[in-house]
């Protein structure tokens, strides 16, 4: 564990790279052949035992699962209360228009 400016413990799991959050994901979906992934991500996402390997290629451990689990989700699959909002003043100010 690492300080930050503010007095806080950060783990090395905070400070895990966009690269490394990629990789875990794709490891987690394991749709994508290991040669795809980049080493470097895989060989520390392994060191942090987020990761092992099997005969089928990387999986996440329960740790990797977890920390899978609390990564943020991707936008598209996010709903918004103000994207509703909006979308449902266009479909409302495109109905006026229509009248």
């Amino acid at each position: 564990m690492t300080g930050d400016s503010s007095g806080n413990k950060k783990s090395s799991l905070d400070v895990l790279s966009a690269e490394e959050e990629i990789t875990l994901r794709r490891v987690a979906f394991g749709e994508s052949p290991v040669h795809t992934l980049r080493a470097a991500d895989l060989a520390n996402l392994r060191t942090l035992r987020l990761i092992e390997d099997s005969k089928d290629g990387p999986v996440l451990t329960a740790r990797g699962r977890e920390h899978h689990a609390g990564l943020p989700r991707a936008l598209s699959t996010v709903r918004h209360r103000e994207k509703d909002d909006l979308l449902g003043a266009l479909n409302q100010a495109l109905r006026d228009v229509k009248r």
